[in-house]
């Protein structure tokens, strides 16, 4: 069996529990159903939003666009690891299937 393609990411997605325990705590916010989903469809906007400043496409502030790409990358991929762990899927184990067997198509083919 191959190594995991990110061995740490389990006690990552426990700290990222945390903080979003947090912050159901602090705001009151149900974090059941299909919260996840929906958030990850809300950051996914945001990060359009910033995107489009960044490359000169909208209204806001393109000084801080490129900034806020960073910032809504970062909260829709720990929206996806939360989201993953709430539906308890194994997400090394879909990358693994899904991403890294191209890694032997790869290799075959330099090989050839």
């Amino acid at each position: 069996m191959a190594a995991q393609p990110l061995p740490e990411l389990e006690g990552f997605i426990d700290r990222l529990k945390a903080i979003s325990d947090r912050y159901e705590r602090v705001h009151g916010i149900d974090r059941g159903g299909d919260w996840h989903l929906l958030k990850v469809q809300e950051e996914v906007g945001e990060l359009t939003q910033a995107y489009l400043a960044m490359t000169g496409r909208s209204r806001r502030d393109p000084d801080t666009a490129r900034h806020d790409v960073a910032m809504e990358m970062a909260d829709v991929i720990c929206m996806i690891f939360l989201m993953a762990r709430d539906e308890s899927i194994d997400l090394n184990a879909a990358i693994e299937e899904k991403w890294m067997k191209w890694e032997t198509v790869m290799a075959a083919e330099n090989h050839a």
